[in-house]
């Protein structure tokens, strides 16, 4: 019998609005400066967002982003040299022009508030104010510069002189939002949780960030802490990444005494920052409470026989895929793994040939041993059937059997995505000191479907998968041309390849593979994220409504402010599901410094710096300021790391620092889109093959530029 066991899928999907949670939670200890303040249950009983509520409003494009001359070129220099930025504007912060003036010294705030000069930060916005006093994006951006200080009152003030200048929703949106931050670090939780209610109401983009402050400020209130798990489950519900939500469910579950649902948060957070000793302290904890079946709790596949059993094999190019690998894309040593095939199976010894023929549904383990440090291959009853110090290899009779690969275990369960996976090809078993680690070499025809099906989520639309395809295939030709020496090209969990198992691919994904070789892209940039807003790093628009966005530090703001358009190609069916486009969360600091002390201690955070941009604003490298050291993150994945575990949905993003005197307390983030930028946006593909676009035209449309190899002919356009 198939028998499927998926465990526990932290990010992904939770239930929206679990009534059933009854159990009152003890609320987390206050901030000193923070009283415990009375709030009601009806000031956190925000109603769901009514998806069509002021849905031209929502889309209306209202935001200017022009800019005089001489700061348009002031902020070229900002993409070229970091060192030479802020004196680039500073020549325009007394200009006799006024407007010169405040323009220069709206950047000159933005520049002084991330190099960590907070009352410069506040100097240049309040001068900027008086000189263009009717300026709305120039008096919001006062209002959280005043909140980054720690000004609460004269940041309200700022707010609330706002409403009086623009009605434009996405200024309105941002004022209240600053204005419901400023009274919960104030204190007042009640007013706080009023505005966070209307925006739970009223702006479906900040729907899961405001969830989580409605239910931190429930886990903090005797009358309402109950109500603190639904909101959690809701802001997981509508961005699985939230990874401050997960944190705080993992906290308030373990004050419940749920070992079960601590366990798996826990874990979870824990496989994203395996060297958080906080972390670990509690994944030991639990690892001993719920004793040898802890693992059988976590989020793996679990698969008792092969799901897929036969699949026609495609000969081309063949892929050396290492399997389990971590985060940093090594593959991982492992000490036991089982084996079963649907199909009979040869096992080839490097030195003596083949050794041991298997039939078909007869399971085999693979085992380090400890003493020999060797491995034994061995049957159901624990006998060893044969033993191997070199490689050896599992290859299948029939190429179009499956193999799959279940139960492995390594040292650290935590290092790699344990899951079982389901296999085409043939496996390579390699002996190491310490254990050993699996190849799988396979056509490269056979696993594009199966990487497909880790990437399309709620894609359907045939062109768009074709698309994909096309592009897969082009990347994974590319990394077997510069990894042609290597061990293997590519790993389970590459950035553009991410590998479960042929068992998760379904008809279309085999239709979308095989329907898509007509075309072929000829560069090694061939790449895919998943969800795309107006500014890409690649300038596609994915819009007809283009904005006149043109980069500036401010304009990066203001265009993270901005509501999407409404004919955006991206655009979810579900207008609650805008996360993955428009997106926010709330880092403690304590967890940056502690992320950041694994690589060089710092002391307490002092200031957040992008140091190196992309034309348009796009974050490529970040330094960190300490009370004793800094600490430079130079590429996007370090960056997201340090600031969310890695976390991040893109590298298009500002950050709002919350200074209690002079350290950072909590890091406000405000992003758009998903991963770098660059490539196939796969949702704005679906978008236009939702317009009646084939596969060869989403191509053309999201490489113009590229080189496009005809299969059928051998040209090149």
């Amino acid at each position: 019998m198939r028998k499927y066991l998926l465990i526990f899928a932290f990010f992904a999907s939770l239930p929206l609005l679990a009534q059933t949670q009854q159990t009152e939670l003890q609320p987390t200890d206050p901030q000193p400066d923070q009283p415990v303040q009375t709030v009601s249950k009806s000031a956190l009983a925000a109603r769901r967002v009514d998806s069509k509520l002021n849905e031209v409003t929502l889309h209306k494009t209202v935001l200017d982003y022009s800019l005089p001359p001489e700061i348009a070129q002031a902020a070229q220099v900002c993409t070229q040299a970091e060192e030479d930025c802020y004196y680039a504007f500073k020549t325009f912060e007394n200009a006799p022009d006024t407007q010169l003036a405040a323009a220069a010294n709206l950047e000159l705030s933005v520049l002084a508030l991330q190099r960590g000069m907070i009352q410069q930060a506040i100097e240049h916005i309040d001068k900027s104010v008086s000189l263009n006093p009717d300026d709305p994006f120039t008096t919001l951006t006062q209002g959280w510069t005043l909140l980054s200080a720690g000004k609460y009152k004269k940041a309200r003030e700022s707010f609330d002189r706002l409403f009086y200048l623009s009605a434009d929703f996405e200024y309105v949106s941002s004022a209240k939002l600053g204005t419901a931050l400023a009274w919960y670090l104030e204190g007042n939780k009640e007013k706080s949780a009023e505005q966070f209610q209307y925006l739970y109401t009223s702006n479906p983009y900040v729907i899961s960030f405001v969830s989580y402050m409605l239910g931190r400020i429930a886990s903090q209130t005797k009358q309402a802490r109950n109500m603190a798990p639904v909101f959690l489950q809701q802001s997981l519900s509508h961005d699985e990444k939230n990874y401050a939500a997960a944190e705080l469910f993992a906290q308030l579950s373990e004050k419940d005494k749920d070992k079960m649902r601590a366990w798996q948060y826990y874990a979870t957070l824990y496989s994203l920052d395996p060297q958080n000793e906080e972390l670990a302290q509690k994944i030991e904890k639990y690892s001993k409470d719920l004793g040898n079946k802890s693992i059988d709790y976590l989020f793996y596949l679990r698969l008792e026989q092969p799901i897929v059993h036969e699949m026609q094999s495609t000969p081309s190019e063949v892929v050396r895929m290492a399997l389990y690998a971590n985060r940093e894309q090594v593959p991982q040593e492992l000490k036991s793994v089982s084996v079963v095939a649907s199909g009979t199976v040869r096992i080839t010894d490097e030195k003596r040939g083949e050794v041991v023929r298997v039939p078909s549904y007869v399971e085999k383990t693979i085992e380090f041993n400890e003493q020999t440090r060797g491995v034994d291959f061995k049957n159901s009853k624990g006998q060893v059937e044969f033993s191997a110090m070199y490689p050896f290899k599992i290859m299948l009779e029939n190429t179009n059997k499956t193999l799959l690969v279940r139960n492995a275990q390594t040292e650290n369960i935590f290092a790699a995505d344990l899951s079982d996976k389901e296999l085409k090809g043939e496996l390579v078993v390699i002996p190491t000191e310490n254990g050993f680690k699996l190849i799988n070499k396979v056509y490269l025809e056979d696993l594009i479907p199966a990487l497909l099906a880790t990437q399309v989520k709620d894609v359907t639309q045939e062109e768009a998968l074709k698309s994909l395809a096309v592009v897969l295939r082009s990347a994974l030709l590319q990394a077997v041309k510069d990894n042609k020496t290597n061990p293997y090209h590519i790993t389970d969990n590459d950035v553009k390849f991410q590998f479960k198992g042929i068992n998760l691919i379904f008809k279309n994904l085999l239709d979308a593979s095989n329907k898509s070789g007509e075309i072929r892209l000829m560069q090694a940039a061939a790449g895919a994220y998943a969800n795309c807003g107006v500014v890409t790093a690649d300038n596609i628009l994915n819009t007809a409504d283009k904005p006149n966005y043109q980069f500036s530090p401010a304009n990066v703001s203001k265009y993270l402010l901005s509501n999407p358009p409404a004919d955006l190609v991206s655009a979810p069916h579900d207008p609650t599901q805008w996360s993955a486009i428009k997106w926010m969360y709330l880092f403690e600091a304590k967890d940056i410094e502690a992320r950041i002390a694994q690589t060089k201690p710092i002391g307490k955070l002092r200031a957040i710096t992008p140091t190196r941009l992309s034309p348009n604003g796009r974050i490529l490298e970040m330094r960190f300021e300490g009370s004793k050291d800094h600490y430079v993150a130079d590429t996007p994945q370090k960056i997201s790391f340090v600031l969310g575990a890695g976390t991040l949905r893109s590298n298009f993003f500002d950050v709002v620092p919350l200074y209690k005197g002079k350290d950072i307390k909590q890091v406000f983030v405000r992003g758009y889109d998903t991963g770098l930028g660059e490539g196939l946006c796969l949702q704005g593909a679906q978008g236009l093959a939702k317009q009646e676009r084939d596969y060869k035209g989403i191509i053309k449309y999201y490489f113009p530029e590229a080189r496009i190899l005809d299969t059928q002919t051998g040209m090149i356009h």
